[in-house]
């Protein structure tokens, strides 16, 4: 038995392909699988990489200019994250993280193609994702250089100039999750906290200890506890009956909005904090109806993204307990391929040594 601890869209994948290997999966999940992951919009970004690259020169220079605004904010001051986010600042990715990178994304648009493909009953579908708020000839000439090379062109959007971004998708993060639940029916979820993982024994909160065959964390944030540095991004996510045509981000306002076919999704804010004072989803709310008018929400959700000091995810053996976290804005995006290096670790494979945490060691 393999135990799985978290059940967010990593964790969800984690376990769907341990299963389809065969292997007996529990998932631990405090919450009910997948809630941690509804607030995302739904946008999957499989070849730009670039709103995950927080560890680039300028990017402090524009994060402080969010919070002068009042569109960003910290409030965990995780101070070992902070201080490999210094040591890592500016460095530049080797070719293998690229390399890496651009598979991951490639095995994740062939696994959410296959679901669709069997049964669309998640929204998903492949249109131009428009960036507006921006300076569209410079962000054209940055991806001729990017090493994914998106494709890219000039495109209208809301009456305005916007960068349109061919190699996008689309989903409903809800009713995926729903979809996910289906095909894990007659994995055991354990719906508790945990407290400590020592090798193949996970203890819960209030007592109780479960004993596997293999362990993996799938939790985010929580991956701190062994010692990854990986900190708590904010979002939140709302469904709305607003009004849209196509999907886009206001890069200017921090507000992300993706049609589907019975709701839109409306996202924004990226605030450094693990807390639970939820304050700031207001603003995205007004931030939104600045750029779609009124419109009436129907419900909220709240994620945390789990972000490594350069944006770059982990997936590594520490000792005997096996790791996925750090995927920053990206976990929906690279979720099925995450979850499948996840578990072929924990199935005895070799993992990807460019995502190894050991480059946060040096």
């Amino acid at each position: 038995m393999i135990i799985v601890v978290g059940g967010g869209i990593v964790g969800l994948f984690t376990a769907f392909f341990l299963k389809k290997e065969g292997a007996d999966v529990v998932i631990v999940e405090q919450g009910r699988p997948g809630d941690w992951s509804r607030a995302a919009a739904g946008i999957l970004e499989f070849t730009r990489f670039v709103i995950n690259r927080i560890n680039v020169r300028s990017y402090p220079r524009r994060y402080i200019s969010m919070m002068l605004r009042g569109d960003a904010r910290v409030k965990t001051w995780d101070w070992g994250w902070i201080s490999t986010y210094l040591r890592v600042w500016g460095e530049e990715p080797s070719q293998e993280m690229w390399e890496a990178v651009r598979a991951l994304g490639d095995f994740s648009r062939r696994q959410y193609r296959a679901l669709a493909e069997e049964r669309n009953d998640f929204d998903y579908a492949e249109e131009p994702l428009y960036e507006i708020g921006i300076d569209v000839g410079k962000a054209l000439e940055e991806a001729k250089r990017d090493p994914l090379s998106p494709k890219v062109e000039a495109g209208t959007c809301c009456g305005r100039e916007a960068l349109a971004y061919l190699d996008a998708a689309k989903l409903s993060t809800d009713a995926f999750i729903e979809r996910m639940l289906k095909e894990l029916e007659g994995v055991e979820i354990v719906n508790k906290r945990v407290e400590e993982v020592a090798g193949r024994e996970v203890w819960l909160e209030g007592g109780g200890v479960i004993h596997g065959d293999g362990v993996v964390v799938a939790a985010g944030y929580w991956a701190r506890r062994l010692g990854i540095p990986v900190a708590p991004f904010k979002g939140y996510g709302f469904r709305t009956n607003a009004k849209a045509d196509k999907m886009f981000v206001e890069m200017a306002k921090g507000v992300a909005v993706v049609p589907l076919s019975k709701w839109t999704k409306v996202t924004g804010r990226f605030d450094l904090d693990g807390t639970s004072d939820h304050g700031p989803s207001q603003r995205v709310l007004q931030r939104a109806r600045e750029v779609l008018g009124d419109f009436n929400v129907i419900d909220m959700a709240v994620g945390y993204r789990p972000c490594t000091p350069d944006g770059f995810p982990v997936v590594d053996r520490i000792g005997s307990v096996v790791v996925v976290t750090g995927a920053c804005r990206l976990g929906w995006t690279h979720g099925p391929a995450l979850g499948k290096l996840a578990a072929d670790l924990a199935l005895g494979r070799r993992g990807v040594d460019a995502l190894s945490a050991s480059r946060f060691r040096r």
